[in-house]
């Protein structure tokens, strides 16, 4: 009878030991929203010496890697990926489409050339969960998007996806695209948005779609992530026109990783449009999240108090399941905060 107790035992111990092996580890990213000439602020970032995190997510601008039509410069993501290497750190690359700043991220060519007509179109920031809502709103706060719906234009930005595939695949930990989110058109007093004459909701998801395809297939051993969070012309759950249905299914067909930004733990506008689909998103699937300036300011409605690491933490692991976290340096939260409590 010991012998079958102590049998049964060592298997459970067994078990245990290899369900605690197999779990995933959230890894930690810093998040670099932006770059200056050299990646000097990427050199002398002294969260990337801490050993907690794993690596780096950086933001690269389309009209950086394609100055001119078909002249691709990628000096900046190889010169990152050596310096992160040399440090036994890894290169998360966030390929940013649109702005949120008066400047377009577009290549000028397709600004300038009438078969992209216009290239971009204008979006406004003051919804913005990053904004400081007691700063007096000015009128240089908008963004620019690029015309995915265009096909000339998608077909230049899926080019960018391809070449980029080819360099990099395997050589860094992944890749995504900015928000989904897109702010444009006026509100009715009903509800419904009037949105400009070159701007299509459906076309726009359409073509969301079709660039997670080119992500997918030109990223076959690092991670290819989507990047969603709001879509135009629909609010869940009252109206659901199925477009974040449909991505979220898409993404899973194509075993694509899902992410998005603002980790803000049950807040009401997220809970509703993507965090549940998060949740019930398969964890064998990469699911990731970037706690961006602002979250740590904004109100837990589950404490009615300010959003803390540890609230974030459990969240983002024990309710969306999150593989990776990326976090911005906002202060004084990343030094007062992130540092004591992560």
């Amino acid at each position: 009878m010991l012998s079958r107790f102590l049998s049964f035992t060592l298997v459970l111990s067994v078990m245990s030991s290899a369900a605690f092996a197999a779990a995933p580890t959230l890894q930690h990213f810093i998040y670099i929203n932006h770059r200056e000439a050299g990646g000097e602020n990427i050199k002398a970032d002294k969260g990337l010496l801490d050993p907690r995190f794993s690596g780096a997510q950086i933001v690269y601008k389309w009209r950086d890697l394609e100055p001119t039509k078909d002249n691709y410069d990628f000096s900046a993501i190889k010169a990152d990926i050596v310096y992160l290497n040399s440090m036994n750190k890894k290169l998360w690359i966030q390929l940013q489409e649109k702005s949120f700043s008066p400047r377009p991220n577009v290549p000028a060519y397709l600004l300038q050339d009438p078969i992209y007509k216009g290239g971009a179109i204008k979006q406004s920031m003051l919804s913005a969960p990053e904004r400081d809502p007691n700063k007096p709103v000015t009128d240089d706060e908008y963004g620019w998007s690029p015309k995915m719906w265009e096909p000339p234009v998608r077909d230049r930005y899926q080019k960018l996806i391809q070449q980029l595939g080819r360099e990099f695949d395997g050589k860094i930990a992944g890749i995504n695209f900015s928000e989904s989110s897109i702010d444009v058109g006026t509100e009715n007093a009903d509800g419904s948005t009037t949105f400009p004459q070159d701007f299509n909701p459906k076309a726009y998801v359409d073509a969301i779609g079709d660039n997670m395809r080119v992500l997918a297939g030109s990223f076959k051993q690092s991670t290819a992530m989507v990047y969603l969070n709001f879509l135009p012309d629909e609010w869940l759950p009252g109206d659901d026109k199925g477009y974040m249905r449909g991505l979220f299914a898409l993404a899973k067909s194509l075993k694509m990783g899902i992410g998005g930004p603002d980790l803000m733990p049950y807040r009401k506008s997220h809970m509703a449009q993507t965090y549940g689909f998060f949740k019930d998103y398969p964890n064998n699937l990469v699911k990731g999240m970037a706690v961006q300036d602002g979250n740590l300011r904004q109100i837990n409605p589950k404490t009615g108090k300010k959003n803390t690491v540890e609230d974030i933490l459990s969240f983002g692991q024990n309710y969306l399941g999150l593989d990776y976290i990326f976090w911005v340096e906002d202060e004084p939260y990343f030094t007062n905060e992130v540092l004591k409590k992560l």
